[in-house]
């Protein structure tokens, strides 16, 4: 039986910290190579983890996605939902360092599966356990019956994200939606938060490049969405690619999406009230553990501890 393979993604930077490298759960980011290696039911998964899986699962539908649910500096929350109409709804949600992850009922009221995993943020811990993902059992569900077994949990998530990657849950089709929500701080407790394409979470919406490669007009002739005109394409694969990120805000009321125009317009959805949630350049300078402690970033994900993204313009906070 062929064992699960994986591609690394050394690169993963968080916008704002191009020198900064990330983890998740304490290992270097990767995915699963679906590609180069054949994926199945068949294969070997014992060396596979719930945070492989949900990497593998927000990148392979919007590296800008996996940014986000890395950024805990930024976004409060984080919500990452499909919905398979009238079969269930599947979660990858972040609040501030706790992680969600689970099933819905095809209502997407009632929760069949809930995993829950927090993340260690204390770098002194005795147990080193910074940035490790720590199976929540006060907060864990299967169907009605808590889960009070950490190694259950862990079993059960890895199962989940097999599961969905099995699926490719990243691609859209008839009674597919995928959606992403978040809050830069606390807003509305019964709400998942700003609809948002991620695209447009760190850079502003430009259709003088394609949304998928990059490249600009200039270099290659683009076509803009003919429904929304919201977004552009150097081809058609380019459009089918970006098709299960962009099939959402295409299809929004022009009320929404036009809010979601104006609020991403300025270096994108990050760039909208800075001071809600970075740090603020105009401080008296302070001395002291104290006030240094203050300018830390309290981002777990990052392999060694960074000082706060800073106040910046827009066109400095880029995708790196």
């Amino acid at each position: 039986m062929a064992i699960t393979k994986f591609v690394p993604l050394d690169h993963t930077r968080i916008p704002g910290f191009p020198d900064a490298p990330v983890h998740l759960d304490r290992a270097p980011i990767k995915m699963i190579d679906d590609n180069g290696a054949e994926f199945t039911k068949h294969t070997d998964t014992s060396n596979l983890t719930t945070a492989v899986g949900i990497t593998t699962i927000l990148f392979r539908w919007s590296p800008d996605a996996l940014h986000a649910f890395l950024d805990i500096d930024a976004w409060f929350s984080f919500t990452w939902q499909l919905t398979i109409s009238s079969v269930c709804k599947y979660e990858i949600g972040r609040v501030q360092n706790q992680i969600t992850i689970g099933k819905l009922d095809a209502e997407g009221e009632k929760w069949e599966l809930m995993l829950t995993y927090n993340i260690g943020i204390q770098e002194d811990d005795d147990n080193n356990n910074r940035g490790k993902w720590i199976p929540n059992t006060a907060e864990s569900m299967l169907g009605t019956t808590d889960l009070t077994s950490a190694t259950q949990i862990d079993t059960l998530g890895k199962n989940f994200v097999k599961d969905l990657c099995l699926q490719e849950v990243w691609f859209t089709s008839k009674g597919r939606k995928h959606e992403l929500f978040v809050e830069y701080a606390l807003m509305d407790p019964f709400s998942d938060g700003i609809p948002m394409n991620p695209h447009w979470l760190y850079d502003a919406p430009n259709v003088g490049h394609c949304t998928t490669c990059d490249v600009y007009q200039g270099v290659k002739p683009l076509q803009r969405c003919g429904r929304c005109g919201t977004a552009a394409y150097c081809c058609a694969l380019h459009q089918k690619l970006d098709w299960p990120v962009h099939k959402t805000t295409c299809n929004m009321s022009l009320e929404d999406r036009g809010q979601m125009l104006e609020i991403s317009q300025h270096g994108g959805l990050v760039g909208w009230d800075l001071s809600q949630r970075l740090e603020d350049e105009d401080e008296e300078e302070q001395d002291g553990e104290e006030a240094q402690a203050k300018k830390m970033s309290k981002n777990p994900n990052f392999v060694t501890p960074q000082l706060k993204r800073q106040r910046q313009t827009n066109s400095s906070i880029n995708m790196m």
